[in-house]
């Protein structure tokens, strides 16, 4: 049985700032969304708690999840508080998304009461893009400081492994940290065509952190070299007045198109049109713009930035540039190899599989597992107790008793714990684990002699199962032949 399906029938709320109906919903309400929609749809109880926006319901459903809208953009916190206190028995376990201020639900909450925080990056340095003294100071105490002592014990959830560097390094907690990366569209049944030139495609918000002036300012460079370049731009935010102009400025008006707000589908057909997709970010908490255009076959240009190094891997499903560099010998660089049609076409064929290797069903079944590890926690009060660790052991090995084996796998292990079986063969990532705890534990299960390291950043990101080769194969990331080493080395 799955988490998913163990977690039928209990009661889950979620805090997220907006809705994917509010008209700047973007990637995070779709994290938001579609593990909300998964859980719902294995039984479980789940409400959803977003800010209200005009012309929007208080109360109403969608995909199954109870979408309940209180307050505006920073109303909703104190309405959520409300909320919270008038149903403090309703909720088994609360999922709490902060974007850059969390809702602080360990304060309304009982305590046998699961608290789980998602962090998608870190605000920190992004304040004084938005707020002037004294409410950019408020803002990183907030997240920082007071997110520490009212989460202390929590468990948090990070989607990216730059996202969890960040939680320890600039906000300092020593919660322990779980990784529940984003999901991928499915890929493209067949390959799109591209576009007959060379076109760019972004879609994103626009907003100062995305950093779109910077794509527009490296244009008329490009132009030079490639003077039928397509820029389309789509999304929309409090920055596209600002790009609009500066287009015109640089005299772009005829090489950038503004689309605004698109749908789904138009998204995906400029996305699968275009040739490339360029991130110019600051920083992201993953970058799902990266895998919803490598679905499609289409690579991405960032900056090597938190979230974005981990989406992108230089050379394999796009570039990454270092931050500071110009744009425009990046773009250069991208579109020269790009102009070749086979090496477009292979490109184009790794960008799937990349993104293949990402699922929402995943996600949802890693979320599951934090919430009912977090519930067994709760029930024996040891929140505090815990040491945090952010390694990941990784172990193969094989057993003459393969089932055995098994039952005391499903006994033994934490629910955050992940194994795979192929026969008499097993795979297991151990989360928030050392060498020396990996040991203990494959001790207890009765195979002190098996083989284990710890495993890289992308092997903590990818389901094992959805890798289609076999254990024994030298492709699969579990595998210690060249093959493996040469990959996990360029990830």
């Amino acid at each position: 049985m799955t988490a998913r399906e163990r977690l039928a029938r209990t009661s889950v709320l979620f805090l997220n700032w907006r809705d994917p109906a509010h008209p700047q919903a973007g990637g995070a309400e779709a994290y938001c969304f579609e593990i909300a929609r998964r859980l719902a749809g294995s039984n479980a109880r789940v409400t959803l708690f977003a800010a209200r926006f005009p012309g929007s319901r208080a109360d109403e459903w969608a995909d199954g999840v109870r979408v309940l809208r209180g307050g505006g953009s920073y109303g909703v916190y104190l309405a959520a508080a409300r909320h919270l206190l008038r149903n403090r028995h309703t909720y088994d376990a609360v999922v709490d998304f902060q974007n850059g201020i969390p809702f602080f639900s360990p304060l309304f909450t009982p305590r046998r009461t699961a608290d789980v925080c998602v962090i998608h990056h870190i605000h920190q340095k992004q304040f004084d893009l938005f707020f002037r003294w004294p409410m950019n100071t408020v803002g990183r105490l907030l997240e920082k400081q007071i997110s520490r002592l009212v989460y202390r014990g929590h468990a948090i959830v990070a989607v990216s492994p730059s996202t969890r560097e960040g939680v320890r390094a600039e906000l300092g907690f020593r919660n322990p940290v779980y990784l529940v990366p984003n999901g991928s569209p499915p890929p493209s049944p067949e390959p799109v065509a591209r576009a007959a030139a060379p076109t760019v495609a972004v879609v994103t918000r626009m907003t100062p952190q995305k950093r779109v002036d910077l794509l527009l300012r490296a244009l008329p460079a490009l132009r030079e070299q490639w003077p039928d370049l397509r820029v389309d731009l789509a999304g929309d935010g409090g920055e596209l007045p600002n790009l609009r102009a500066l287009a015109s400025a640089l005299g772009l008006d005829s090489t950038v198109t503004f689309h605004g707000h698109v749908s789904e589908a138009h998204k995906q057909a400029l996305l699968g049109r275009a040739w490339l997709t360029v991130v110019p970010s600051l920083a992201e908490g993953w970058g799902l713009t990266v895998i919803e255009a490598n679905s499609l076959g289409t690579p991405a240009l960032a900056f090597d930035v938190p979230g974005l190094r981990d989406a992108v891997r230089h050379g394999h499903n796009g570039w990454l540039a270092p931050d500071g560099a110009p744009l425009a010998d990046a773009l250069a660089t991208a579109l020269t190899e790009l102009s070749d049609t086979g090496a477009r076409d292979r490109l184009a064929e790794r960008c799937r599989a990349w993104s293949a290797r990402f699922s929402w069903d995943d996600s949802a079944e890693r979320l599951a597992q934090v919430i009912l590890e977090e519930s067994r926690r709760a029930r024996l009060h040891r929140r505090s107790r815990r040491r945090a660790s952010d390694l990941t052991v990784l172990s193969r090995f094989r057993s003459p008793d393969g089932d055995q084996v098994e039952r005391a796998l499903k006994t033994l292990l934490r629910e955050t714990d992940r194994w795979t079986r192929q026969g008499d063969t097993f795979q297991l990532l151990l989360h928030g684990c050392d060498e020396l705890r990996a040991f203990q534990a494959l001790r207890r299960l009765g195979v002190p002699d098996a083989v284990f390291r710890l495993a890289h950043r992308s092997e903590e990101l990818v389901d094992p199962e959805a890798d289609a080769s076999g254990p024994d194969d030298p492709s699969s990331p579990f595998a210690d032949g060249p093959a493996a080493r040469e990959r996990r080395e360029s990830a």
